[in-house]
């Protein structure tokens, strides 16, 4: 598929976008099956330490990136839609998936509660409608329907100076799940509407992406090594960037791999919503019983993948009522 160059072709799937959700939603599962990623101690092995620091220090601003993007104004107004009309669509999306999947998980983290690195006190049940969901791995859901009301309210106009305010919210930071990531959602807003699709990534070189690259290792080191939380904006930024890069290089080669990070893109809800209860099993035989720690990684990232896109496709889409329940998806059918 070549880039979309024209408004005509605005409604098409870009799929360099869908590539680099399929390697974002693929680091997720990765930073979620680390055994003891969320442990009070902290992550026991140092090279697995270091992935999820490094993973966790662009993959979900990438996600707000791309959602902005693919809201933008200029795909609004060409299209017909309104604002109220992006935050009915995107209400049903995010909020319906994340309530009822996260009132279905809270019974059973409370059964499993031995097992788990911060036991479930169900009585905190209500604190799912303040973002705090008993699977705590949903907040993503939550947030970005936070963000996308708060650009509603600009009708989705996003300014220089509105660049800077969100910088300055990501720094000082209130309210983490919001004002952590909303920089990046507005971003994705601003260069849709400002760029043509795909210039800001096709007129890289490569000595624009070795740039970029340098920044990322300055940023991990300020941020990981150093301690400096405000580098978590440039190795944000620049992970963006090569991501994007990179996956634009590959939607041009029709690939096996191409084609499959394409697909995990398209299902990249469906494996988000789904994989961090499948890996729950598994992660309970291999590596609270028998503590095998990298088969444990292995096998949940396998299964967590594989069973998200096969119960997916096999149940949860030939239904309509799982289909609306569980991933906030309406049809007439």
């Amino acid at each position: 598929m070549t880039v979309v160059t024209s408004e005509k072709e605005a409604t098409k799937r870009l799929t360099y976008v869908d590539i680099a959700k399929g390697i974002g939603i693929f680091l997720v599962v990765v930073g979620h099956c680390i055994p003891d990623a969320t442990s009070s101690t902290g992550i026991s092995i140092g090279f697995y330490r270091w992935l999820h620091d490094v993973i966790y220090s662009f993959h979900m601003p990438l996600f707000f990136f791309l959602s902005g993007f693919m809201v933008s104004r200029k795909k609004m107004v060409n299209s017909g839609y309104k604002p109220i009309d992006i935050l009915y669509k995107r209400g049903l999306r995010l909020l319906i998936p994340y309530i009822f999947v996260g009132l279905c998980y809270a019974p059973f983290k409370m059964l499993l509660s031995k097992f788990a690195n911060k036991p479930y006190d169900i009585s905190t049940i209500w604190q799912i409608f303040i973002g705090i969901n008993p699977d705590g791995e949903l907040w993503f859901l939550y947030s970005l329907f936070i963000v996308t009301v708060i650009a509603a309210l600009f009708s989705f106009r996003v300014s220089v100076l509105g660049l800077v305010v969100s910088i300055l919210l990501l720094i000082w930071n209130p309210w983490g799940i919001v004002t952590k990531y909303i920089f990046f959602f507005l971003l994705g807003i601003y260069i849709r509407y400002n760029m043509t699709y795909g210039d800001f990534i096709q007129g890289l070189t490569y000595k624009h992406i070795i740039v970029v690259g340098l920044f990322l290792l300055i940023g991990l080191y300020g941020l990981i090594i150093m301690k400096w939380n405000p580098c978590f904006l440039i190795t944000a930024t620049s992970g963006i960037v090569l991501t994007l890069w990179f996956s634009f290089q590959l939607s041009h080669l029709h690939s096996f791999i191409s084609n499959v990070l394409e697909q995990w893109g398209i299902l990249s809800m469906d494996i988000y919503v789904l994989s961090d209860i499948i890996k729950i099993p598994f992660r309970i035989i291999f590596w609270n019983k028998l503590h095998f720690y990298t088969f444990s990684f292995v096998i949940c990232i396998i299964f967590s993948m594989l069973l998200s896109i096969l119960i997916s496709k096999y149940i949860i889409q030939k239904n309509k009522i799982l289909k609306f329940l569980v991933f906030g998806i309406k049809t007439n059918r």
